[in-house]
């Protein structure tokens, strides 16, 4: 079975605020699915308290989970329609700076195509879980296409006797600047991946409660008031959550040795108190 081509060469702008009837329309050309994502128990509504992500990221995962289970071509187009939004954001915000070298949409349509054919080692540990792997993919997609870039050189042209000194940087120190950029931002994407990687790796109260406190911005009183513990309880899980994504990131990047299961360095706990 081969997936069904994934045309849009552009995508509608997304409203800035939509809501859960808004992200519900999105499957409204696709009834069928529905019908098996009900069967199966999805929250097709919020429930009290819930988010538009929330939902969007629970939704998101279960259309995955639906077309891994049947290998439906349906739940894929669904999921497509329903997810390729979010998933375009996102590498347009890895993208941001490249000077059009790498084709956002071109990202995207790889993306989707990797979902397709790797379908099999998605893991639905939580609702967020497709939002996490897909972003990996999309990520080592682009970290991939800037590794395949062709580097050009220039070097210097010999001065003559005559000529006036040039005061600004030769050819040779742009290219060099250029390079260097681009090097940064190679080491920003592996390092995305690398918090990716630790990020899956949280309990799921740990990543709820980063979540709050870094993305949602809440404080650590309002945060700890959502997950009913006190404020000083959710500082220590955040500092503890930090500390293992840390920890995690140094072993995968060879900072730290494999086995190493320790806690903070003696400056990490100076930190936290």
């Amino acid at each position: 079975m081969q997936p069904t081509p994934l045309a849009p060469r552009s995508l509608p702008k997304r409203p800035e605020a939509e809501s859960a009837k808004d992200l519900l329309e999105r499957l409204a050309p696709y009834p069928a699915v529905v019908r098996a994502l009900r069967k199966r128990g999805a929250r097709l509504a919020h429930e009290t308290g819930d988010e538009r992500r929330v939902l969007e990221n629970h939704l998101a995962t279960e259309l995955m989970s639906l077309f891994q289970a049947t290998g439906d071509k349906e739940a894929f187009e669904a999921l497509y329609a329903f997810a390729r939004g979010s998933v375009h954001d996102w590498i347009l915000g890895l993208l941001r700076g490249s000077n059009g070298s790498v084709d956002p949409l071109e990202v995207l349509q790889d993306t989707f195509i990797n979902v397709y054919k790797y379908n099999q080692s998605f893991r639905p540990d939580h609702d967020g879980s497709f939002r996490v792997w897909v972003r990996t993919i999309a990520g080592n997609l682009i970290r991939r296409a800037y590794s395949r870039r062709p580097t050009r050189r220039f070097e210097d042209m010999p001065e003559g006797l005559q000529e006036p000194a040039d005061p600004r940087p030769g050819p040779s120190h742009l290219v060099q600047g250029i390079e260097d950029r681009a090097g940064l931002r190679r080491a920003y994407l592996l390092m995305l991946l690398h918090y990716a990687d630790a990020y899956e790796e949280l309990s799921d109260r740990d990543r709820h409660a980063m979540d709050l406190v870094e993305v949602e911005g809440m404080s650590y009183r309002e945060a700890g008031a959502v997950l009913e513990v006190r404020a000083s309880n959710m500082k220590m899980i955040l500092f503890r959550a930090r500390k293992r994504l840390v920890n995690h990131m140094r072993r995968s990047m060879g900072v730290l040795p494999r086995g190493f299961a320790g806690g903070a360095a003696p400056s990490e706990e100076r930190i936290a108190s």
